[in-house]
């Protein structure tokens, strides 16, 4: 009997943990399972990159993950590698209010005293359990509308607005609630308030003992690994019987006329799959499926990934005083700054700077300033050093300083994402064994992306179990 042969296009987070939960099944297969990864890029992981340099350590993409993930739990236990808490200082984030950088606080009478709403904000907020629910059958909404409708306006700008800036780079009048925070709308949808639903979930938690997340997100704590993100996608390239060629491009993939599809990669001959999953970023899926669907191509096409510049700046003892102990600072836009805020690395996790230094990773451009995603280095490090002198006082000169650009960057979820993806679910149902995971459709984050691709790789092998010879 034949070896059964499934290809996964692109070496991030989610092509590896599909690649891992296809390869984990071989042995379902008598005649074999090969699994092959095809990564342009000479090294695996995608926009999860770890520079080490000299002591520093810079992620240049996704700082870590939310250790609530349980397909994150088994792919790092099956890569062997041990998870890395955020130090408690990753308790305190700040935002910056009327130029000047404010904690935002869970205590009640300390978030008043911060003053990042004002009396009549305030009073608003508290109404929250008083606003009607929106129906579920009701069109779809941006996160902006919702923070405006549910919790007013000064906090919808804000609170929200920056929020969305730190997690996707993205404008909060654009995005999708439902598609880019869908814990929000469930829990609009089930207790007709967030306050509600943030009682109801402390009462559960009382109960079973587990933590407490916040309305943006489910509970869970900062996680990442001793020699950073990237030590992850690393080890599962490692997985035994796994076939990970770098620096291999896909170029299309077409319907095979006896079953199947063909690859065509450069450098190397065209390969035969029976199964593929599309593991990459929605511009760079979208060519590959220009003959066989064209209208698939454009449904990718139309994901906005904006631009985005992520500066590291390290600075010696003397300067380390000028950054609070926390995780780091979101800067709400007409505030003046260009950075959209800046997270204290070394603060977050241990060794990330050589001893009695301090690394910062401030972010520029993204959907609501892409001319700043697009400068130069030079230019990049003085605006940066710029904002930080005028947020911080931190003035001195940089012992350490990494610029990486990203030209596209986190997909965008604006709104009628979700139908998008149901229309990109049914162009791939018409082509059987394709799979798409990556982070374009149900979730940007690390932890999500992962689980996606375990979830298309466990899909892929059940279709060849479905099509094996002999099966109806």
């Amino acid at each position: 009997m034949d070896a059964r042969r499934i290809v996964v296009i692109g070496g991030g987070i989610s092509g590896l943990a599909a690649a891992r939960a296809a390869a984990d099944q071989a042995g379902a297969f008598p005649g074999g399972l090969e699994v092959v990864v095809l990564e342009r890029e000479p090294v695996v992981g995608g926009k999860v990159r770890t520079a080490h340099d000299d002591g520093w350590l810079v992620e240049e993409g996704p700082t870590g993950f939310l250790d609530n993930e349980p397909a994150i739990d088994r792919l790092v236990a099956a890569a062997g590698l041990e998870k890395l808490p955020a130090d408690e200082a990753a308790a305190h984030r700040f935002l910056v209010r009327a130029g000047t950088m404010r904690e935002i606080a869970a205590h009640p009478v300390r978030f008043v005293r911060a003053g990042l709403l004002g009396p009549l904000g305030l009073l608003r907020l508290a109404m929250e359990p008083f606003v009607p629910g929106r129906p579920a059958s009701a069109a779809d909404e941006t996160v902006w509308d919702f923070a405006r409708r549910r919790l007013g306006r000064q906090a919808a700008d804000r609170l929200i607005a920056p929020m969305v800036l730190g997690v996707f780079a993205g404008d909060a009048k654009r995005l999708s609630l439902p598609a880019s925070f869908p814990k929000m709308a469930q829990m609009e949808a089930e207790h007709g308030s967030l306050v509600r639903a943030m009682l109801a979930k402390r009462r559960a938690a009382r109960r079973t003992g587990a933590s407490v997340g916040g309305p943006a997100g489910p509970s869970g704590w900062l996680t990442s690994f001793r020699e950073g993100l990237a030590a992850l996608p690393a080890a599962l390239a490692r997985t035994p019987g796994l076939r990970v060629e770098t620096g291999v491009a896909a170029r299309a993939v077409r319907p095979h006329p006896g079953g199947g599809f063909v690859v065509e990669r450069e450098p190397g001959p065209p390969l035969e799959a029976d199964a593929v999953v599309l593991a990459g970023e929605p511009w760079a899926m979208a060519p590959l499926l220009r003959t066989a669907d064209a209208g698939f191509a454009r449904l990718l096409e139309s994901i906005d990934c904006p631009p985005v510049t992520v500066v590291a700046l390290g600075y010696a003892r003397d300067a380390a005083g000028a950054v609070p102990r926390g995780f780091g600072v979101l800067i709400p836009r007409g505030e003046g700054y260009r950075i959209l805020g800046c997270l204290w690395d070394s603060m977050i996790f241990p060794d990330r700077a050589p001893e009695e230094h301090v690394l910062v990773r401030a972010m520029l451009g993204g959907a609501v300033d892409r001319e700043a995603g697009t400068w130069d280095e030079e230019r990049a490090v003085a605006e940066t050093r710029r904002d930080l002198a005028r947020l911080m006082g931190l003035a001195a000169e940089p012992v350490f300083a990494r610029v990486v650009r990203w030209p596209r960057a986190i997909p965008q979820y604006e709104l009628g994402h979700r139908d998008r993806v149901r229309a990109i679910e049914r162009r791939a149902a018409g082509l059987p064994g394709l799979f798409v995971a990556g982070n374009a459709l149900d979730g940007i984050a690390f932890g999500r992306a992962a689980a996606r691709g375990v979830a298309m790789g466990e899909a892929a092998v059940r279709f060849l179990r479905s099509t094996a010879p002999g099966d109806a």
